[in-house]
């Protein structure tokens, strides 16, 4: 009860401190500005029943699938909306989609019951989209800076790849 309690209680004064920089001019805000964030803190209260109440009912950690993809697309919203990318990121941010899906999988796994196909759904599905983003970011981004995001990824999830295979097996 005292995690509900402190978790509500963070979200109010989260939410208040959105409200006084925007009331005060530090922040302006468009109706897409607002959907983002929208999206974004409905994505963190998804996560708040998984985490406080996972031992007592764990099934609820699969409130972190919708958590997790409504927090990766209000991010993307704020993120096109802040630069000046513009909706033209959309040609790779949808992959983050799926790394949010794997993640979801991932913490439903290790927070939640011990399904052992949570682990390897959520390594794949996450994996293939940190793959499909580098893919993507080097072909479609406009900025060189974020161009070389994308061989960087990819040659850290080879390393990464290549050395998990030679981890020892349990």
């Amino acid at each position: 009860m005292r995690a509900i309690q402190i978790s509500v209680g963070l979200v109010i004064v989260l939410v208040g401190l959105f409200l006084l920089l925007l009331t005060s001019g530090w922040l302006t805000l468009t109706m897409l500005d607002l959907l983002g964030y929208a999206l974004f803190l409905s994505g963190l209260i998804f996560w708040i029943p998984g985490l406080a109440l996972r031992r007592v009912r764990p099934w609820l950690t699969a409130l972190f699938i919708p958590g997790a993809l409504a927090f990766a697309l209000g991010a993307g919203l704020v993120y096109t909306q802040r630069t000046e990318i513009g909706f033209g990121a959309w040609a790779y941010l949808w992959t983050l989609l799926l790394v949010a899906l794997g993640v979801a999988l991932l913490a439903m796994y290790f927070l939640g019951p011990r399904a052992p196909w949570l682990r390897v759904v959520g390594s794949i599905i996450g994996g293939v989209g940190i793959l499909l983003f580098a893919i993507f970011v080097m072909i479609f981004s406009s900025e060189p800076t974020t161009r070389i995001l994308g061989p960087v990824l990819l040659i850290a999830f080879g390393l990464v790849f290549a050395i998990g295979a030679l981890l020892p097996r349990k």
